[in-house]
């Protein structure tokens, strides 16, 4: 987002600026009030929570590099999702008004938050679309092959709780388990946390990839 800045805006920006290290399962942010800082996630992976009553779900998750908190920042609105991270994290948070004075006289970083939060708009509307539109086990199936990393041995390793996920899913803890079982007859082994995949096509088939 800072790629194309003034040195004068970073100059600007700088004594604004905390480095943080946050270990796993903390909350960065905070929910009901406009965000005090933006966030850069240097290093690690955050979930995106959300609660009303009883009920709670993983909205999202991303890895580092990632920016959060801009269009919030922008609207002055309450912050709606707890920033929680997945694994150790390192953070460099900017203090909102100094990011927004930044908005203000810097036309690159302008242009660069506006399409950082239609992006981020765009990839919400994919996973609304994503949830509405595919069975669990489908989501299941393009979650593993999204997961599944080039040139490896065919394995996928979950490195955060199994509730996570089956929140990240839009589906019950009890219901995920279900569905590992499921998955020996499309070609995946699941051993505790470890997938290995058997039958890359049943996979697909499974998940409805059309790839």
């Amino acid at each position: 987002m800072f790629a194309d800045a003034k040195e004068s805006t970073l100059r600007a920006l700088v004594p604004h600026c905390i480095f943080q290290s946050f270990s796993a399962g903390i909350a960065i942010n905070k929910v009901g009030q406009p965000p005090s800082y933006i966030y850069c996630l240097r290093s690690g992976s955050v979930e995106g929570w959300a609660r009303l009553n009883a009920a709670e779900t993983v909205v999202a998750t991303a890895s580092a590099p990632m920016v959060f908190e801009v269009a919030t920042a922008i609207h002055n609105h309450p912050t709606v999702v707890a920033i929680v991270t997945r694994e150790h994290c390192e953070t460099i948070a900017i203090e909102t008004s100094a990011f927004l004075q930044a908005l203000q006289d810097d036309q690159a970083v302008c242009h660069a938050a506006l399409v950082h939060a239609s992006r981020v708009s765009m990839l919400m509307i994919d996973r609304l679309l994503d949830h509405k539109l595919r069975t669990a086990e489908e989501r299941l199936g393009q979650w593993i092959l999204s997961a599944m990393k080039p040139n490896d041995s065919f394995t996928v390793q979950i490195d955060f709780s199994k509730r996570s996920l089956a929140l990240e899913l839009g589906m019950s803890p009890a219901n995920l388990s279900r569905l590992f079982n499921v998955l020996r007859e499309h070609g995946v082994e699941v051993t505790g946390k470890t997938m290995k995949i058997i039958d890359l096509a049943k996979l697909r088939a499974l998940a409805g990839d059309l790839n």
